[in-house]
């Protein structure tokens, strides 16, 4: 697979991400139990291909991500791209962050990571600009090549700026159900020269035609804002979701991709790396089956039609969902500024 630069950085990474929340995972972990030797085998199909790109997280369960594809990457950590994500840390945790950075080179077998972001970022403005410095202390130490962002906006974007910190890269949920980050942020970051990494670009398999309907699909995959919280227990956010609009959108992609002869998931990862200025798209693999779907799916060129098409279908949820980022909340709830 075809690597290419990440934003202004050295970095040569693939257009697809291999995303790392559920390894590690045992039968009550988020998305149940992945062995070991899948990892393993998933892994090392990935580098034969020119797959070179991994995104975990401190808090994918409870770290046991980080020990696993570390494990996963023995004696080819040189081929590989890792990227982790750090929790805000308290001021407290901060007079730490050297230990705690330690400790995550510990789990994944390793005395560098590629790219360090923060995962999410918090209003507390000091305590943000009091962890990205301690970020960038560590990457003038050598344990960090390159400073990132998770779920991060124009204003926290114009933070780390302002600091003199250079952003090499903002992950972002983004996908045919959620265009927000087309308003404001893609356009700032394009400008900027930060890659954009898109997560959950099938919407944890709603875009991929799992479910027939809003009732088939799991309770706990229903706790966006997309979706109406009266139906659902699990919801947070405290709105009644935009399902009038969702409905169609998800029948005409079905419809689609009859018409087309692509898969749904398909077309919905070809549309998002389509799009100018995502350099990945994160998608997660439990085998080898699906990351040969994945990789696929990133390689094919769709027509311009077909795009315009996926583009229609979309645009009236894109336009009831106006700029709303944070998938998870509304309003002054959302985590993103």
């Amino acid at each position: 697979m075809k690597q290419h630069k990440l934003g202004q950085s050295d970095l040569m990474i693939s257009p697809l991400t291999i995303g790392c929340w559920s390894f590690g995972g045992d039968q009550d972990s988020y998305w149940g139990r992945q062995d070991q030797d899948d990892v393993n085998q998933l892994v090392q199909t990935a580098l034969d291909q020119g797959i070179n790109f991994f995104d975990t997280a401190f808090g994918y369960n409870d770290g046991r991500s980080e020990e696993s594809l570390g494990q996963a990457l023995a004696g080819r950590r040189h081929k590989a791209v890792i990227c982790n994500k750090i929790p805000i840390q308290s001021q407290d945790e901060l007079r730490q962050y050297d230990q705690t950075i330690s400790a995550s080179l510990g789990r994944l077998q390793t005395d560098y990571v590629d790219l360090m972001m923060i995962h999410w970022p918090t209003k507390d403005k000091a305590l943000l600009q009091a962890n990205l410095e301690a970020m960038q202390k560590q990457k003038e130490k050598g344990t960090i090549r390159h400073i990132g962002v998770s779920n991060f906006a124009r204003q926290t974007l114009n933070i780390a700026h302002d600091m003199g910190i250079e952003i090499i890269a903002d992950e972002f949920a983004y996908n045919l159900m959620s265009r927000g980050i087309e308003q404001d942020v893609l356009p700032y970051c394009r400008d900027q020269k930060i890659g954009v990494l898109a997560y959950m670009p099938l919407m944890q398999g709603i875009l991929a035609g799992k479910y027939k309907q809003i009732d088939d699909i799991p309770p706990v995959r229903r706790r966006t804002i997309h979706f109406d919280q009266s139906h659902n227990p699990l919801v947070r956010h405290g709105g009644s979701g935009f399902e009038a609009q969702l409905v169609p959108m998800l029948e005409q992609l079905h419809g689609l991709a009859a018409e087309s002869g692509y898969s749904e998931a398909c077309l919905a990862i070809a549309w998002l790396i389509s799009k100018a200025g995502v350099r990945s798209v994160i998608a997660g693999c439990r085998d080898v089956r699906q990351l040969q779907d994945n990789a696929v799916s990133v390689e094919t060129k769709l027509s311009p039609e077909l795009t315009a098409r996926l583009d229609e279908i979309s645009e009236p949820l894109r336009q009831e969902m106006g700029g709303n980022l944070d998938i998870w909340q509304l309003g002054d709830n959302s985590r993103i500024w």
